[in-house]
């Protein structure tokens, strides 16, 4: 594991990487050439070959839709249309023995954004720099993101993914077959239980060459339900298609977020909380509510017990930890919700006491009301 000093030799590195692709100067084309290249291509069925001047050059320079766009002087996206680009979030990277490195798919930008798109392409790039990009119909390769690919002989295995919302299906698990060779996508048929709609997991094949086991991740359990985060281990056989579930956590978990549905103050507060103990910095304050923040609810939150320990930072910025009866109980927050998860098994009467403490912990510093959303 990189130090944090290694981490950011690693990020200046890469910064310094990106300015230097991003000298590549545009290739010449007229402006209608640019404007018939410019946006996502649909095709029928697949692979269809879409190599052209334009998306090579910003497969090499990784440039963001905006400023492909801002560079080739190109209309608006708020009015034509996500512009083309290989700058994106969720996209796998398979190295081939050969040397070949197979991008698959991928999004760009958030769904609030005029070039916000979820493709369903690949891109290859071979060992020589030469770029061979395939597209493929959506009934046959639907847009992807945030999925699995693992190497399984001649054929990547691609697993989940987030995608649209229109296209999710809860408790289904999309699994793909890419032919290495010939670049043709298939689905592959499936049985058992299967973890479901899941995403931004890990997928490791197994030392038998044929098993694939995924780990953690989201699960997407309808509109109307939070993220869950996946806590078990499943394994597919890539030969017969079969799903096995390899565990079954016995945890406690719930949910809690506003009864009106309405965006949080847990980051406004903690913000907040920051700079009154940095006051020495003169930041600015970002507080926009109408009641002042409540510091001592939040050092009082996550707690049973007045006289216990503060919850712990966890890995990221929005996990804490609390030690209750000996258990690791681990919260997650967003800007939505707060997520608990007892790792282990609480007795009924502290599960209860804890739930009661935590929801009025959260009502005092969003003076509103919270609820536990329904399972």
């Amino acid at each position: 594991m990189m130090d944090r000093d290694d981490e950011w030799a690693a990020e200046a590195a890469e910064e310094a990487a990106d300015r230097e692709r991003k000298k590549e100067a545009p290739p010449p084309m007229g402006h209608e050439e640019f404007l018939a290249w410019r946006s996502p291509r649909v095709v029928t069925g697949g692979p269809v070959r879409l190599d052209n001047p334009l998306w090579q050059w910003l497969v090499r320079t990784r440039h963001s839709g905006y400023g492909a766009n801002a560079v080739m002087q190109g209309p608006s996206s708020s009015t034509a249309g996500p512009v083309w680009c290989f700058n994106r979030f969720g996209k796998s990277e398979t190295t081939l023995p050969d040397g070949r490195i197979v991008h698959i798919a991928g999004e760009h930008e958030d769904y609030y954004d005029p070039d916000f798109y979820i493709y369903n392409d690949v891109v290859v790039i071979d060992r020589d720099g030469s770029i061979a990009i395939n597209g493929y119909s959506r009934d046959l390769f639907p847009p992807t993101d945030f999925h699995s690919a693992t190497l399984v002989g001649s054929t990547i295995f691609i697993i989940g993914c987030l995608g649209y919302q229109h296209q999710r299906m809860v408790g289904s698990t999309p699994v793909l077959r890419l032919d290495v060779g010939t670049m043709s996508i298939e689905p592959v048929a499936t049985s058992g239980e299967a973890p479901g709609w899941i995403h931004r997991h890990a997928a490791e094949l197994a030392d038998d060459g044929k098993t694939i086991v995924v780990r953690g991740g989201e699960l997407w359990l309808g509109g109307e339900r939070t993220m869950q985060e996946n806590i078990d281990a499943w394994a597919l056989d890539t030969t017969t298609g079969a799903w096995t579930r390899l565990s079954a956590q016995d945890w406690q978990r719930w949910t809690m977020v506003r009864k009106d549905r309405k965006r949080n103050r847990l980051w406004d507060t903690r913000q907040e909380h920051w700079n009154h103990d940095h006051a020495s910095l003169g930041l600015e304050s970002y507080w926009r509510h109408a009641e002042a923040p409540d510091f001592d609810a939040l050092d009082a939150l996550y707690r049973v017990d007045p006289t216990a320990p503060p919850p712990e930072q966890g890995s990221d910025h929005n996990i804490f930890l609390a030690t209750i009866d000996g258990i690791t109980v681990r919260f997650k927050e967003d800007g939505w919700s707060v997520q608990a998860m007892v790792e282990g098994r609480l007795s009924d009467l502290r599960l209860d006491e804890l739930k009661r403490a935590t929801l009025a912990t959260l009502e005092k510093l969003d003076a509103g009301e919270w609820e536990i959303e329904p399972s």
